[in-house]
């Protein structure tokens, strides 16, 4: 086995461990509401998430992973810039879960490609129409994600009663709310297995298609099944941390079934459609999105928490650049250790 061969697995594994820390970074986009509503008890929730993850990553295509190999033009695709890439975009991930901030995969894994592909040939290191595509749809989802949520919230506060009497479980439709709570929760971890594995299939694709001559327009079952349960493994193991955030700090008010069923339903709606058409869509963003959208039919919008807002869009706004800048850093370490 030569060298280059032994950095390709290496970098497979990477991929895969990518993969893992999206799914305990991004494991409460859809288990934090059910959890802090108490719609389900947090082991429950937490398994049946980790399977949902694994069935929509396998069950809906590969459009995104196809988006995501045209990125980086076709022929410009080396080990040291695929390996960079995955790097920064582990260690902003795991940065960001240390403190808890839900941020997104997505766009950890978009500014790290960018970042690597200017450093390897400059300007034309990237291609900048499907990036162009793939940026809109990272802007566009969390606007339409927090009117979503804000909607769906509306309209489930009409049937439930629950905006007098904010998650109480004595109403006549608190077990219907629960249980459409429940659904719309596994619907979020269904969609998010569709997209965010996806992301992952795209760059093992890329390194079978630059190391071992794979034709890079489909993406093999093994890599379908490894990213599906890397993600999958990831999400059962959970990240607690992330969980808090989005569960009992981006509204100073205690969750209602009314609003994680808003949040979560809206959330499933918008990545499923983005899992069909291609488009890398950010489950965090999106689902922060619907929380803090969601708390305004319910409590209005002095609710809000002011504080942990402006951390999670710092963050977000961070998130493209910091991963760029560190893919282009580690493309240059590595290319300095490639020719010694």
């Amino acid at each position: 086995m030569t060298a280059d061969t032994i950095v390709a697995v290496i970098a497979i594994a990477l991929a895969l461990a990518f993969d893992f820390v999206n799914g305990f970074h991004d494991t409460a986009n859809a288990v934090a509401t059910v959890i802090y509503t108490k719609a389900l008890k947090p082991g429950i929730a937490i398994v049946m998430s980790g399977i949902l993850n694994f069935l929509g990553c396998v069950m809906v295509g590969t459009a995104v992973a196809m988006v995501i190999t045209k990125i980086i033009p076709e022929g410009t695709v080396t080990l040291p810039l695929v390996v960079s890439v995955l790097l920064a975009a582990v260690f902003w991930n795991l940065i960001t879960w240390w403190f808890g901030l839900p941020v997104s995969s997505s766009h950890c894994l978009i500014g790290a490609l960018t970042g690597a592909g200017v450093a390897a040939n400059g300007t034309t290191g990237v291609s900048w129409h499907e990036l162009e595509k793939v940026g809109l749809g990272l802007f566009i989802s969390p606007l339409v994600g927090f009117a979503g949520g804000a909607l769906l919230t509306w309209v489930a506060l009409q049937y439930s009663g629950e905006k007098e009497n904010p998650g109480s479980d004595t109403l006549p439709t608190a077990k219907t709310m629960r249980w459409l709570h429940v659904l719309s929760s596994a619907s979020v971890s269904f969609s998010h297995g569709s997209n965010d594995g996806q992301k992952t299939m795209g760059i093992i694709t890329l390194i079978l298609a630059t190391h071992f001559g794979y034709p890079g327009h489909s993406v093999p079952l093994w890599v379908m099944v490894g990213a599906a349960t890397a993600i999958a493994l990831g999400t059962v193991i959970g990240g607690w941390r992330v969980i808090r955030t989005v569960g009992t700090k981006i509204s100073r008010e205690r969750l209602s079934h009314s609003q994680g069923f808003g949040a979560s339903m809206a959330t499933a709606l918008i990545i499923l459609v983005g899992s069909h058409i291609g488009a890398p869509i950010s489950t965090t963003h999106t689902l922060s999105s619907a929380v803090a959208g969601g708390t305004i039919p319910v409590y209005g919008a002095g609710k809000l928490n002011a504080k942990t807002m402006k951390l999670i869009v710092a963050a977000w706004v961070l998130t493209l650049p910091v991963a760029a800048g560190l893919a282009a850093g580690s493309y240059y370490a590595l290319k300095c250790f490639w020719h010694s």
